[in-house]
């Protein structure tokens, strides 16, 4: 207590000689609001510190690095770790960090010989996805993203990214093209080759990043929606689709580029089997095509899909996600949905938890990605072509907690118990554990090359709240 006493007036100290930078106490009026995250928003931090220009990071950083203060470092607060937010830590929230700057005609757009990017955007750290997106859209552009726009850019990019643009442009990770940091001694660092393989599937352990430049491309009108199947029998359902999936897949024409379809299984309010469709070519007509073949793989009973905008797809799909809840997720990744793997899956999702905000979804790496190769300019290792399946068990009735979690590892073993040969040995980081990560395994031959880089950039370990590789 005396320790958190004496840190408490040395942030007073640092507010009072730095006017400019929002310094909250939890006795402050807006304390409360700004400290809510996506999960545990039990968690009361010690301080909350809002830096709104990349000098004010320096400073902050400087700050707390001299006065040896833990912080977390905080956009989204979607994490569901600890590493956004801790008790009595202080947060270091970047959300006033937002700036967007489209960079027309970028040299750097390109990248690679598979890239139809045709101009960069300069990014604030802190900005969430769906202000990213709507700036991006008022400009004619758009770029890969996740499903919600509350979710921090910067943290899911640089992680790896997941998204309804993977097939066609890649993940996240790979739309980065330059980087700002503020190191562990305040210092302004712009990324040279080396720390942008490291934060190309490592993350923010090497500093505070203040900005991304990264890869976007001419995106305006799009058909998205949600595609409902019967889910009476979900024993019948699921391996159905999956089966008839495959085949679609495999057949001489294949899956086009701007399709992506992303299963899941809802409580609403019975678990209910859908997909989230997104066809992000301009040419629409051949979209309402692959629609009504997307839809004829299992019995449907109701679709949303409509003509709609990158924005106008993350604001639809937010309204299925709460926005503060209770618990955590458990992630596996399968090479193939095969009958053994659909059978757990429909086992498991048949009993659902009874709590609105559990559910169940994969993302799919197709073969066709420019991300489903080889890169040694990233050490994200998760290339091979996979489905990254995301069970979540979070509740917003925090008494029905013990029973969702235990759900949610139950429904895991049992996909660990599958075909070892169908798993894949890298599983997403942004979705584990400290004590559940095996860096070896993330991240390979490249491990000895992140150690490397955070002993050189933080070897005090300044940014311990980040996965750490020391």
């Amino acid at each position: 207590m005396a320790n958190q006493e004496s840190t408490i007036r040395s942030i007073h100290d640092f507010a009072s000689q730095n006017p400019n930078i929002t310094c909250l106490t939890s006795s402050s009026p807006q304390f409360n609001q700004l400290r809510s995250i996506y999960a545990h928003p039990e968690i009361i931090p010690l301080a909350i510190i809002r830096p709104s220009t990349v000098k004010d990071v320096q400073t902050v950083v400087s700050f707390l690095a001299t006065k040896r203060i833990e912080f977390t470092i905080r956009s989204g607060g979607h994490d569901m770790h600890g590493r956004s937010m801790r008790q009595e830590t202080v947060a270091l929230d970047m959300r006033l960090i937002n700036n967007v700057t489209v960079n027309p005609h970028s040299s750097e757009a390109a990248g690679s010989e598979t890239s139809t990017a045709t101009a960069t955007a300069t990014i604030g750290g802190g900005i969430l996805t769906g202000d990213l997106i709507s700036t991006l859209h008022s400009h004619g552009y758009a770029t890969p993203v996740g499903s919600v726009p509350a979710v921090g850019y910067v943290g899911w990019a640089m992680y790896g990214g997941y998204g309804a643009y993977s097939a066609q442009f890649g993940l996240g990770v790979d739309q980065i093209v330059g980087a700002r940091i503020v190191n562990a001694r305040g210092e302004i660092v712009e990324a040279d080759q080396d720390l942008l393989k490291g934060i190309r599937g490592a993350g923010g352990a090497f500093g505070v990043v203040v900005e991304l430049t990264v890869r976007v491309y001419k995106i305006q009108k799009i058909l998205a929606g949600m595609i409902m199947f019967e889910s009476t029998d979900l024993s019948t359902a699921i391996p159905q689709y999956n089966s008839a999936y495959a085949a679609l897949a495999a057949a001489e024409e294949g899956l086009p580029l701007a399709l992506s379809v992303h299963q899941g299984i809802l409580n609403a309010p019975t678990p209910t089997f859908t997909v989230l469709f997104v066809w992000s070519s301009s040419n629409l007509d051949v979209g309402y095509k692959w629609l009504e073949k997307i839809k004829t793989l299992s019995p449907c009973i109701a679709s949303t899909v409509q003509e709609t905008t990158p924005r106008g797809c993350l604001e639809d799909a937010d309204r299925h996600f709460a926005k503060t809840t209770h618990g955590r997720m458990w992630t596996i990744s399968m090479k193939q949905i095969t009958e053994e793997v659909a059978r757990v899956i429909a086992q498991y999702t048949a009993k659902m938890p009874d709590d609105p905000h559990i559910l169940f979804d994969m993302h799919q790496l197709r073969a066709c990605s420019p991300s489903a190769r080889p890169n040694n300019d990233s050490v994200f290792s998760a290339r091979e072509p996979h489905f990254e399946f995301e069970i979540n068990t979070i509740v917003e009735d925090q008494g029905k907690l013990q029973v969702a979690l235990a759900w949610g590892e139950d429904f895991r073993e049992a996909l660990r118990r599958t075909s070892a040969e169908n798993i894949m040995p890298v599983q997403y980081l942004s979705f584990m554990r400290e004590e559940e990560v095996d860096h070896s395994r993330i991240f390979g031959e490249h491990l000895p090359f992140l150690q490397e880089l955070k002993r050189n950039l933080d070897p005090d370990n300044v940014f311990n709240a980040a996965i750490s590789y020391l």
